[in-house]
């Protein structure tokens, strides 16, 4: 529903959540601009319907996401994109509410391309038996699922979740949301359960990458990873440049001598 313009989200959620959702979406949208000085309490509290106690943890919960600062005699300010935790679950699940475009996804793929390579190397020198399991069991689902895009969506994030829990990274643990909204979003646009080739490619790059880190070779795992992801890129027609990755040699820095 738009009152004045400004949409108000359907109530199904919690009123300090409904603020939260409401007034981040909005400001996705360009409805409360960047720069611009958010609207009065007594205003908000009317236009979502809420108290004065919930419209005050609502902001205080935006502005721990960097989407607005509240200064005295000044009033709320819609920060700058670069002050965003693009990280942040719910700032990732607004944007795909809204739907993202080309650049937006583009920007997913470039980040995983980033790290998760990274994550299969280093979770191929440290892994453990029962986490190798855990990625196992999650790969052996998607073979299961070669005509469910609802199946294999959540066992690929399950593997893919695997692989960053291996890692024994808790910087590299954190960026699972972003991985989840690249594959959720680009499975949207092409399944890789939608014909027979495409799935048998799909998993041999992920028995690739499995296999890799079983046999503790951070090179192969890092490779292998890399080139799912190209693969990936690929399939959503999202175009690439030379990868900027190098080769990199990968060090345990959490021992203390």
């Amino acid at each position: 529903m738009l009152l004045n313009g400004i949409q108000r989200p359907a109530r199904a959620r919690s009123a300090h959540d409904l603020v939260a959702h409401g007034i981040g979406q909005n400001i996705m949208q360009g409805r409360f601009p960047i720069g611009s000085t958010l609207p009065g309490d007594a205003e908000l509290m009317e236009l979502y319907g809420v108290s004065r106690t919930a419209l005050r943890e609502a902001l205080k919960t935006l502005a721990a996401k960097g989407l607005i600062e509240s200064k005295t005699k000044v009033g709320t300010k819609v920060l700058d994109r670069n002050n965003w935790n693009m990280f942040d679950a719910d700032i990732l699940g607004w944007h795909l509410e809204m739907g993202v475009d080309a650049r937006f996804l583009g920007w997913l793929f470039e980040i995983r391309q980033m790290l998760e390579p990274l994550a299969c190397a280093t979770a191929a020198l440290r892994r453990t038996p029962e986490q190798l399991a855990v990625m196992s069991r999650a790969l052996q689902a998607m073979y299961q699922c070669e005509s469910s895009r609802q199946g294999f969506t959540k066992a690929d994030l399950a593997f893919h979740q695997a692989i960053l829990e291996a890692s024994a990274n808790p910087f590299l643990q954190s960026i699972g949301s972003v991985i989840g909204a690249a594959l959720a979003t680009s499975f949207t646009i092409s399944s890789p359960v939608s014909s027979d080739d495409r799935f048998r490619e799909v998993m041999r790059q992920h028995q690739a990458v499995f296999d890799a880190i079983e046999q503790r070779s951070p090179a192969a795992a890092s490779e292998a990873m890399s080139g799912l992801i190209l693969q990936a890129a690929e399939r959503v027609r999202i175009k690439h440049a030379e990868s900027a990755l190098a080769t990199v040699q990968i060090h345990a820095f959490s021992e203390v001598e």
